[in-house]
């Protein structure tokens, strides 16, 4: 009986299934983008991380002394001003050590011109009972806040809260942003919110993660998707040939040498 050299693994042959080649054609692009894309984004959180950095090193300045034409992202601030408490805005749906709670913003008009900016004070534990609103100590008379100023960053998701016009306060709200906060109030706002130190009067409890995503991480998520190219790439040279059978033989012969 004559042994096909093909099926006996003595030549290296192709056996093609169809489906399945257009199965891997379709998803290698796929994989090498989710790769990439994680990439990129270690890259992102690099470069938010080195100008978190750059601006924390830079004494508090006030107002004033503000280059408003930089990018002024997490840059150490000391504001002067009042607080207005009596149209204070609640974000929703702030977890910290497990516990629900909101982040809490009131609007700084400064002393030296009527510039307004929106003044994060912290967080606090929200009630069991969502209709019971946190009692909040309000901050009397003209004060200096010290902080970050921090602009949203781009391409979250804000789902619709549902609140539009505002006719009582506080207004409990899913996402806030300076432009947000120009529609709450009916009012133009500085591009940037204050982030308020722990030890800046007003400060509640404050302290937030620069980046939710380590770089390492991302590039650890790229590594994985592009492993499993190669892995798919593999396993559909084994399923559409019979390198299986050729390498056994290989090895069979190389052990015999």
């Amino acid at each position: 009986m004559i042994s096909d050299p093909h099926l006996s693994g003595e030549k290296f042959s192709w056996q093609p299934n169809a489906k399945l080649l257009l199965f891997v054609v379709l998803m290698t692009p796929l994989l090498i983008s989710l790769g990439c894309w994680q990439l990129d984004r270690a890259q992102e959180k690099r470069e938010i991380l080195a100008e978190f950095t750059l601006n924390q090193q830079s004494l508090p300045a006030p107002f004033e002394q503000l280059d408003l034409s930089s990018n002024l992202q997490y840059r150490q601030v000391q504001f002067v001003g009042l607080l207005d408490a009596s149209r204070r805005v609640l974000l929703d749906n702030r977890v910290r050590g497990g516990r629900p709670g909101y982040e809490v913003f009131e609007v700084l008009t400064l002393a030296s011109s009527s510039v307004k900016i929106l003044v994060n004070r912290g967080w606090v534990q929200a009630s069991v009972d969502r209709n019971q609103l946190p009692e909040i100590n309000p901050v009397d008379g003209e004060v200096q806040l010290r902080g970050s100023l921090y602009r949203v960053l781009k391409g979250g998701l804000q789902l619709d809260d549902g609140v539009g016009a505002v006719d009582q306060w506080p207004v409990r709200i899913g996402w806030i942003s300076a432009e947000r906060a120009e529609e709450l109030f009916a009012d133009e706002f500085f591009a940037y919110q204050l982030r308020l130190d722990s030890d800046s009067v007003g400060a509640l409890t404050t302290g937030w993660p620069t980046v939710a995503v380590q770089p390492e991480k991302h590039t650890a998520y790229a590594v994985q998707w592009f492993v499993m190219v190669l892995v798919l790439l593999l396993l559909t040279i084994n399923a559409n040939s019979n390198l299986a059978a050729w390498l056994k033989l290989r090895m069979a012969k190389t052990t015999k040498e």
